[in-house]
């Protein structure tokens, strides 16, 4: 969650790869990353986190290769 959330200020978001990357770089690390991206994105669908939504999107796409286009209550998120 401390990586997803620090997505908007990229220095902070690479700091915290950087120093946790001997757990976020990990299969679990990974799956981990994308819970933490699709609970986010649910919050987005419900008014929530708006300034980091395309931070969010754009690294969703990057780890599964598919752009998230709506959140679970179907309202577009870009």
């Amino acid at each position: 969650m401390l990586y997803v959330d620090g997505l908007r200020v990229p220095a902070v978001a690479d700091r915290i790869r950087s120093e946790f990357a001997h757990v976020l770089d990990t299969p679990v690390g990974l799956i981990g990353e994308e819970i933490a991206l699709a609970e986010m994105l649910q919050a987005v669908g419900r008014g929530w986190y708006a300034a980091l939504a395309p931070y969010l999107l754009d690294r969703a796409e990057e780890l599964t290769g598919i752009r998230p286009t709506a959140s679970p209550t179907g309202a577009a998120l870009s």
